[in-house]
């Protein structure tokens, strides 16, 4: 099923109907087909058009201090933001999105929860530890008493890390969480949450979005706005995933 979620996408992504529209263009010789393209590549390549992607992904949920969030029983922190390297001792990792761990990191330093929950991702491809366990292992060195962080067992999405705490949680006979993860992904895990009862206050990180004022650049083309439209564009196809099936 993860092969099937991961690749899914791919079937709609601009650059995928691109190359379609071109095959086609070429099997055909119509000239419509490759207009088509070409009007898709540049829609698609200008930032302004894929910040406002972003923008709508992300939601209006603002930015919260730490001030703003209440106690509750478990901090919540997913998975997603640790890349592996290699390195003379074999794997290696550095950080992708850090926002999500110094997230969780805060609000337990701030009080907010009595423990930290962090969720064990792990990719079938990838020969490496669960991503939670390399977190937990870094929390300590932040001053997180280990006694006070959990590690779901290994989960391969988002259905499965709500289904994975939810199990913890249910142990504790506890339900209120505070979630952290990237702004882009919170509308969709919070539901997850949300629709099985758990009472979730929400602590977005790692905005995307780009809030200044548009100038002349944000109307050029770009390879980075290209890739920034398709990783929205997967984000909305996710949430339609989850909310049919």
């Amino acid at each position: 099923m993860i092969y099937f979620n991961k690749l899914l996408p791919y079937l709609l992504y601009p650059s995928t109907i691109i190359i379609v529209l071109l095959i086609f263009a070429i099997v055909s010789r119509k000239r419509l087909p490759t207009l088509l393209a070409l009007l898709l590549f540049l829609t698609t390549s200008l930032p302004v058009v894929s910040n406002q992607m972003v923008s709508y992904v992300e939601g209006q949920d603002l930015k919260k201090s730490i001030e703003d969030i209440h106690s509750a029983d478990s901090i919540v922190v997913l998975s997603g933001m640790l890349v592996q390297v290699k390195t003379k001792q074999g794997i290696g990792y550095e950080w992708a999105d850090p926002d999500r761990f110094f997230g969780g990191v805060e609000l337990f330093k701030a009080g907010k929860a009595t423990n930290i929950i962090f969720t064990g991702g792990v990719s079938p491809w990838q020969k490496s530890k669960p991503e939670g366990q390399i977190l937990a292992k870094i929390a300590e060195e932040f001053s997180v008493p280990r006694s006070a962080v959990i590690v779901t067992k290994d989960v391969q999405n988002t259905f499965d890390e709500a289904n994975a705490v939810i199990e913890i949680l249910s142990k504790k006979n506890t339900n209120k969480i505070i979630l952290v993860t990237s702004a882009f992904h919170m509308p969709r895990a919070s539901r997850l949450f949300a629709n099985q009862g758990i009472d979730v206050q929400t602590y977005p990180v790692d905005y995307k979005s780009n809030i200044s004022d548009a100038t002349l650049i944000d109307f050029l083309l770009s390879a980075d706005a290209f890739f920034e439209f398709q990783f929205a564009l997967r984000e909305l196809m996710g949430r339609a995933y989850y909310k049919f099936f």
